[in-house]
């Protein structure tokens, strides 16, 4: 088993980066939110018909190789659609 990838903050308090793993699109409102405040540009927006054909709006991962594990994402998300994961050594 991995080690998870352990940092340390400026204060040299412990900091385990979490990178997007995934994003609930049953639960995400497609506000866009999540997308202006990510400074490194890994989401996106989709489209797409739901099954009473009303065209709705979702948050997508476009590049997690640009993930920098902030969370901020997840935090500004008001329906907690995201979920994270630690990388490992």
């Amino acid at each position: 088993m991995s080690d998870v990838v352990i940092y340390k903050t400026f204060g040299e308090m412990p900091w385990t980066p979490q990178y997007v793993e995934g994003i609930n699109k049953d639960v995400c409102l497609g506000c866009g939110r999540c997308v202006k405040l990510c400074g490194q540009e890994c989401l996106g927006i989709e489209s797409f018909e739901d099954d009473e054909g009303t065209e709705r709006y979702v948050a997508k991962i476009v590049s997690k190789d640009l993930c920098i594990g902030c969370q901020a994402c997840g935090r500004v998300c008001v329906r907690k659609a995201y979920s994270f994961k630690p990388k490992s050594a």
